[in-house]
């Protein structure tokens, strides 16, 4: 999937970010208890695509298409 499809996504759903050591996001649900860092390589890997969603479970499922 690519970094901009990921970036958007979490951007509609309310989720903030900072950037972090050298190619990596740390992006912050809603609520504020969850956490995930994402690489921006132009394509993410589909492994990190499902952590992200499984680490950002207070966001409505199928946010993420």
């Amino acid at each position: 999937m690519k970094h901009r499809e990921i970036h958007k996504a979490l951007l509609a759903t309310g989720c903030t970010y900072r950037s972090a050591k050298g190619d990596h996001e740390v992006w912050y649900c809603p609520c504020g208890k969850h956490m995930v860092v994402v690489v921006t390589a132009p394509v993410v890997s589909a492994g990190v695509v499902g952590d992200i969603i499984k680490k950002l479970a207070c966001l409505e499922k199928g946010w993420l298409q």
